[in-house]
């Protein structure tokens, strides 16, 4: 597996290390899991505002609907 370099701040450091050590993993295992995680919350997040604005768009669909429904107009 290929690893390249990355900077972060010395305490971002040195709480991914103390997490290392106290899980017994190397640094690199830490960081790999804490990024995944962070990936699929942002996945989430999106798939909830998505669906969100999916509802609001289906209750606008059907509010529409019971106007028209309630038009006065027989139905055929």
């Amino acid at each position: 597996m290929t690893t390249s370099p990355v900077r972060v701040k010395a305490r971002t450091h040195s709480l991914l290390k103390r997490m290392a050590q106290h899980q017994r993993r190397p640094i690199s295992d830490v960081l790999d899991d804490a990024v995944e995680r962070y990936r699929r919350a942002q996945l989430f997040e999106a798939a909830d505002v998505a669906y969100r604005r999916a509802e609001r768009k289906k209750d606008r669909e059907l509010d529409a609907w019971e106007n028209a429904l309630a038009d006065g107009l027989a139905e055929a």
